[in-house]
């Protein structure tokens, strides 16, 4: 019987191969061992609900923010404080201290105050994606605060995951519940720390990085990336968290006289 030569063989396998390695990229890894996949979750759970707990109290988070595409970018400085529930307030500074914008997030409506035009532009209902606002963050300002502070079951939820698979390190990775999140697949370490967080079919891809050294460790830089060059790096700088409460008129957005405020779809993006 004639052999067939190899190459031949090769080039006839090929597109099976390319089809099942299609197909692993799909599902991810392999599928995890169920008391792995428990104690991940298990440390994941306690670790979000430790983190919203301490979310209570006033906080007040400094990190330095890069943002751009493929072919720009800008860095400024924002500030972000809140008492852990109602308004959250978000400066945004460029250098030497100068205010770029002021940020208000309540339960109805989110303001901003754009020094450079001396406008304000505002919009009623649930939290939008920042992207509206020309920002490359795929999340709400309520959400992006949530992240910032370690509070992940805010964003992700506590649903168990009902597929788990391997991850590198020792972790996993799931799919998210469409309802209660925002969907994609979730990787967290071994230690339930999330890793990164990928879009369904956007194109967003979040990594987070963590304070390994601290006994409690918290995200000291979340990057956001996307498909098309678009991409945002939160670097955090201070943590502050004050023994009184942020005052209402602290928290507040005070327009000065005779600034208009406009819709958001009217707004120049960032």
């Amino acid at each position: 019987m004639k052999t067939l030569p190899r190459s031949f063989v090769l080039l006839c396998l090929a597109p099976a191969l390319l089809l099942l390695n299609a197909c692993a990229a799909r599902q991810g890894g392999k599928p995890i061992e169920p008391a792995t996949a428990r104690n991940i979750w298990q440390a994941y759970t306690q670790y979000a609900a430790k983190s919203a707990e301490e979310r209570r109290h006033p906080s007040r988070v400094q990190a330095s923010l890069r943002f751009g595409g493929n072919d720009d970018g800008r860095r400024v400085i924002v500030l972000l404080w809140e008492n852990g529930d109602g308004p959250i307030r978000l400066d945004v500074r460029a250098g030497a201290g100068v205010s770029a914008a002021k940020i208000l997030q309540t339960d109805s409506r989110f303001l901003v105050y754009s020094m450079q035009e001396n406008r304000a532009y505002y919009h009623d209902g649930p939290q939008q994606s920042l992207l509206a606002y020309g920002l490359p963050l795929p999340f709400g300002l309520r959400d992006l605060a949530a992240l910032l502070a370690g509070d992940y079951g805010a964003v992700f939820g506590f649903t168990p995951p009902t597929d788990p698979r391997s991850a590198q390190d020792g972790g996993m990775s799931f799919p998210l519940p469409k309802k209660g999140s925002p969907g994609g697949t979730l990787e967290l370490d071994s230690q339930g720390l999330p890793r990164t967080w990928k879009e369904e079919s956007g194109g967003w891809r979040l990594t987070f990085i963590h304070d390994g050294d601290a006994a409690f460790p918290r995200p000291e830089q979340i990057e956001a990336r996307h498909a098309n060059g678009k991409y945002a790096i939160l670097l955090v700088k201070e943590r502050q968290h004050p023994d009184r409460p942020f005052t209402p008129e602290q928290l507040e957005l005070k327009l000065p006289p005779g600034v208009p405020a406009l819709p958001m779809d009217r707004m120049k993006r960032l």
